[in-house]
């Protein structure tokens, strides 16, 4: 399985691609979107490193086409600093986001803690309030009734369920939940949080809001 590097400058490629092979890594790197969605097509792809700024294609676009062909981790890199590619990138599918320049020993860091995020876990079953959920299935069966959620209402509840109790803060939140490592300075916590609400709403799971700090589920009745 390969890291792919996929990167216009062709200096900066070769760089990463020996850094990773000297790490241990099965390395390569392509320099367009068009060669990068070829090769996840073709399978083998451990994950990707991909500059925002490809010569034939906008990054953003290219996250998406990619998400369409495989669920590999995607890292990108970019010259640019703002919040609001970022969050692009990120609401897009990319797993991290890594502005240039950068030293390597922080990419590769984030490459390794992105690598462990998306390797299996064994599944566990989470049950409270009526509420039975098993890691790593897309349905929930509430009082005996099987609902499906999205990815990440699935990972707001499997949060809060697995801590039940104890209040959850906003940036676990945000990192475990949504995949941010910043605020995004959005209430895109609180809109899927409603979502969670509403799909809930009958059981005996309540989910308190902590204000300031983050939420809580507890079971009632």
């Amino acid at each position: 399985m390969t890291v792919l590097v996929v990167e216009g400058e062709t200096r900066l490629a070769a760089s990463l691609v020996k850094g990773f092979t000297e790490e241990g890594f099965t390395a390569d790197s392509v320099s367009t979107a068009r060669q990068a969605l070829a090769r996840v097509a073709a399978g083998g792809i451990r994950a990707l490193v991909l500059d925002l700024g490809l010569p034939d294609g906008d990054g953003q676009t290219v996250i998406i086409e990619i998400r369409r062909l495989s669920e590999v981790p995607i890292l990108v890199l970019s010259a640019r600093d703002a919040m609001e590619p970022r969050i692009a990138a990120l609401n897009g599918g990319a797993d991290d986001y890594l502005v240039k320049p950068f030293a390597f020993a922080e990419l590769l860091a984030r490459l390794r803690a992105t690598l462990r995020r998306a390797e299996p876990k064994p599944p566990v079953q989470f049950s409270a309030g009526g509420i039975v959920l098993v890691s790593g299935s897309p349905v929930v069966t509430i009082e005996g009734r099987p609902v499906t959620l999205s990815p990440r209402e699935r990972a707001l509840v499997e949060l809060l369920v697995a801590r039940l109790g104890i209040i959850v803060p906003r940036r676990d939140i945000l990192r475990e939940a949504f995949g941010y490592d910043f605020d995004p300075g959005t209430n895109i916590v609180e809109v899927h949080m409603g979502h969670v609400r509403r799909k809930l709403n009958g059981t005996r799971l309540r989910i308190e809001t902590v204000r300031g700090y983050g939420y809580r589920a507890c079971e009632v009745g």
